[in-house]
């Protein structure tokens, strides 16, 4: 059996998430609103604010990606342990 899964996590193939979201999603449309709210207030700063408000928002961005990453390990970590569980109890299933 081709293990296609591992070779594709590997090779920097596997597709975690989706490439495109639909434009009709409740997630499009809240990135649509933020974009708007950010532009509106963008427009109302001076330049000393806006270099604040963009440090802000890179600050905000890494935090939020570091807490994704997190959760994608600890949530990997579960399916990992939930997995030895299960092989771990396979034997019970095997008449002797």
């Amino acid at each position: 059996m081709k293990q296609k899964i591992l070779e594709a996590l590997a090779d920097g193939n596997l597709q975690l998430m989706k490439r495109s979201i639909d434009h009709d999603s409740e997630t499009s449309q809240a990135m649509i609103r933020m974009g708007k709210l950010r532009e509106a207030l963008e427009a109302e700063l001076g330049d000393a604010e806006k270099e604040l408000f963009q440090n802000l928002k890179d600050t905000s961005d890494g935090v939020n990606m570091n807490y994704a990453t997190e959760r994608f390990i600890a949530g990997f970590r579960l399916g990992v342990l939930m997995m030895t569980e299960v092989f771990a109890g396979s034997d019970s299933l095997i008449s002797h």
